[in-house]
């Protein structure tokens, strides 16, 4: 390693696992086709990522302190958990009947809430002859620097060098010779804590069960700062928590599965009981909105007016 060149403690090999669906390395005709077609497997169409910020991976490796720095694959796409993850909930609720799947729905306009997914079923038996359920999937984002670098290794055919890239980033913009990117787990606490809350009331308002599908260390996160108490089997339920993460090799179609792991139902009152007494709610909407006052501020808004001290 050249003098002065650092490597952060928590990355020890290359950052990206997956890229447009199929692990970085993989040679089987399915993975070359994805790659050159910039396509998403998980939604069957392009690859969203790539077409927006010309980024194409699906997942990065981690090791986080608060998980005794254990290194792990997190996926950074929501639709990594599209296909057998979403499916889980739909049979779980509907069984054998067909249903309806239907990505982004606008619940309401004023105030504005949209639902990742609903799937719906013709049902005598269900209030207005349709049976529903609304399922929300999350994934966590990159925060820090980001694996930028290592994307262009990957696209230039040169993963194996992909510190040097990191490397030639840092001397462009006059910065330390770092790999500082992680896994920005406050800003899954800040949506998915408080909008499980919001979401799930209106929901039980018009009778429909809630599913949210997360990788396992992300609900296990969740759980720790929301303790929320599950429901026993057969005892009534508002949310259903579901969890899945990359246990199993690679399959026969050369993907990497999402195993589901667990599913832990509770109730909207035992969610949101926990939910304040933890105080997750209240710092997160503080930040939130310190965030946006300022944010506008520096924008120079019309509006903004300094009060001198006097």
């Amino acid at each position: 390693m050249p003098p002065g060149q650092r490597r952060g403690p928590r990355i020890q090999g290359f950052p990206i696992v997956e890229a447009f669906g199929y692990p970085y390395d993989s040679t089987s005709p399915a993975a070359e086709l994805a790659r050159n077609r910039k396509w998403c497997p998980f939604v069957n169409g392009h690859c969203e990522k790539y077409a927006q910020y010309r980024y194409g991976y699906c997942s990065v490796t981690y090791a986080a302190n608060w998980d005794a720095g254990t290194a792990r694959t997190y996926a950074v796409c929501d639709h990594r958990l599209d296909g057998d993850p979403i499916r889980w909930a739909v049979r779980d609720h509907f069984g054998s009947t067909d249903a309806t799947l239907v990505a982004e729905v606008a619940a309401t306009s004023e105030p504005r809430l949209s639902l990742d997914y609903v799937a719906f079923a013709d049902s005598l038996a269900a209030e207005g002859g349709v049976d529903l359920i609304a399922i929300e999937s999350q994934a966590i984002d990159l925060r820090g620097g980001g694996v930028g670098p290592a994307w262009r290794a990957f696209e230039e055919g040169a993963p194996e060098q992909w510190r040097e890239y990191f490397s030639e980033e840092a001397k462009s913009k006059g910065r330390r010779d770092t790999v500082s990117y992680g896994i920005n787990t406050g800003n899954v606490y800040k949506r998915l804590g408080t909008q499980v809350a919001v979401k799930g009331e209106y929901l039980r308002e018009v009778n429909v069960p809630l599913y949210v599908v997360a990788q396992h260390t992300i609900l296990t996160q969740l759980r720790k700062r929301v303790n929320f108490q599950p429901v026993a089997t057969g005892e009534d339920w508002d949310i259903t928590f579901v969890s899945f993460d990359y246990l199993e090799p690679v399959e026969s179609n050369g993907r990497l599965p999402l195993t589901f792991v667990e599913a832990v139902r509770t109730t909207l009152s035992n969610y949101r009981e926990a939910l304040t007494s933890s105080g997750v709610a209240g710092s997160f909407l503080r930040g939130d909105l310190i965030e946006k006052v300022k944010r506008k501020a520096l924008g120079g808004s019309v509006g903004n007016t300094q009060v001198p001290f006097s």
